[in-house]
């Protein structure tokens, strides 16, 4: 058995950001930033410039690296009526635990930390689901907010990350990226009967 999912994505709030390339035509992060920064902008009266800047934007994003290794997807908050602008990133690992004792280890793996806010989450296509809030800081630096929404279903765990320094920026991002876990839909398919069971 596994478990395939798709993201219903809004567009006006979201963009999928590439996490390698070539990707969907296009051979690398110059390619596909200006024909972005070109499709967005497309039928407003925007400069060479502008155009160029937000090229160069969206470049950025595509070559940054996450905050952890092994993101299946990570997603640009680009809401279209103007606000705040951050990448997230989605996990998705094999994991056969759940429960509350299952949902503090997510939350501050990687990182340590304080678990401010651990609540489960009804209404998801998950069979649990949670939201967690850490907050982890070392030595004298600046604290690092990291907010995971947590689902679980058929063995494997899905995370959604918010990472930042700034509670403004994780208050502004909490609400869509909330939205965006809900989002998710979830199909379990069965293996092919020559196929090797996992």
């Amino acid at each position: 058995m596994t478990l395939e999912y798709s993201i219903a994505l809004d567009h006006s709030v979201w963009m999928p950001v590439p996490l390698d390339f070539p990707w969907n035509g296009y051979a690398d992060a110059d390619a596909w930033s200006t024909d972005l920064a070109s499709s967005l902008l497309n039928g407003f009266d925007a400069s060479p410039e502008v155009v160029a800047a937000l090229g160069a934007t969206a470049r950025e994003m595509a070559n940054v690296s996450g905050p952890f290794d092994g993101a299946e997807e990570r997603f640009w908050h680009f809401p279209l009526d103007g606000g705040t602008q951050r990448l997230i990133h989605l996990y998705v690992e094999e994991y056969p635990y759940t429960g509350e004792a299952a949902w503090r280890a997510l939350a501050t793996a990687g990182v340590g930390g304080y678990v401010q806010v651990l609540e489960a989450l009804d209404d998801t296509a998950f069979d649990e689901a949670a939201r967690t809030v850490v907050i982890a800081q070392e030595g004298e630096s600046a604290p690092i907010y990291l907010v995971r929404f947590l689902g679980f279903r058929a063995g494997m765990v899905f995370i959604l990350e918010i990472v930042d320094e700034e509670t403004g920026v994780v208050a502004a991002l909490a609400e869509p990226a909330e939205a965006l876990f809900r989002s998710i839909e979830l199909r379990e398919v069965s293996a092919p009967a020559d196929a090797p069971e996992r």
